[in-house]
């Protein structure tokens, strides 16, 4: 199949992407993003009907995509999801760990079985999904793994302690790997949004908040971040343009910490 392309269009044309957690919100955006430019995307999550709504969606825009659902807690989703890749497209050049769990409440009242099932999956699982891509990602193409983590790593709030902690660990993987790969041509960086205006996730916490003035009036951007700024950025960490990036950390926070 042949697909028409706009030149301005194709900064990751035939580039193998694996993007988890991509059935909704920030990975759905990434994915989308990714396969506007070129890249051949594999989708992961645990909702079938969703991950089939997404390729769908991609394919019929002109993109390319496959879904590979399943729990990326376990070894044989993440061997399934780096398979698919291999053998469907050709091999692997960018993956975005982004999904994620989050259970907000005070550390007195954290269950372990929220503490097990959010550090499993924003750390552990991201940590071995990398492991698996790791072999394709240093077959001499120049590569990238981008990291979605969150401002509340460096800037916290009540109730999110396992949670933020679970992206803190992230963001030290990431500098870890872009000093263990990048001599092996992988570039890793992470980005970190604040809450985000559109992000399933984010939800219950903005239905809580007057987002004016709890939040808004310390953004001098005056705007929450949007799944579409996080693609954006993703794009970018993942194109040629941002080849002497190495274990950086992008504040998407519309200047909150500035």
């Amino acid at each position: 199949m042949v697909i028409a392309m706009n030149a301005q269009l194709s900064r990751l044309v035939d580039k193998v992407a694996v993007v988890t957690g991509s059935t909704s919100g920030i990975g759905e955006a990434i994915a989308r993003a990714f396969a506007r430019e070129g890249a051949l995307v594999v989708l992961t999550g645990r909702r079938a009907d969703l991950g089939e709504r997404v390729m769908r969606r991609i394919i019929d825009d002109g993109g390319q995509a496959a879904f590979v659902p399943g729990d990326l807690t376990l070894p044989e989703t993440r061997q399934a999801v780096v398979s698919a890749a291999v053998e469907r497209f050709g091999g692997l050049d960018i993956l975005v760990n982004n999904a994620a769990v989050a259970r907000f409440a005070m550390t007195d009242e954290v269950g372990e079985d929220d503490f097990d099932r959010m550090v499993t999956l924003n750390y552990k699982a991201a940590y071995f999904m990398t492991q698996a891509a790791l072999p394709h990602l240093l077959s001499g193409r120049r590569s990238r793994i981008v990291n979605i983590g969150t401002l509340g790593a460096v800037k916290s709030w009540p109730g999110a302690s396992v949670y933020n902690s679970s992206k803190a660990a992230l963001e030290s993987l990431t500098r870890t790997w872009a000093t263990e790969y990048g001599p092996g041509g992988v570039c890793v960086n992470m980005i970190s949004p604040g809450m985000v205006a559109d992000a399933p996730m984010s939800q219950p916490v903005l239905a809580q908040l007057d987002v004016d003035t709890q939040i808004l009036s310390g953004v001098p951007a005056r705007r929450l971040c949007t799944t579409d700024d996080i693609a954006a950025a993703a794009l970018f960490l993942a194109c040629a343009d941002a080849d002497y990036l190495h274990g950086v950390r992008l504040p998407l926070d519309g200047g909150l910490t500035a």
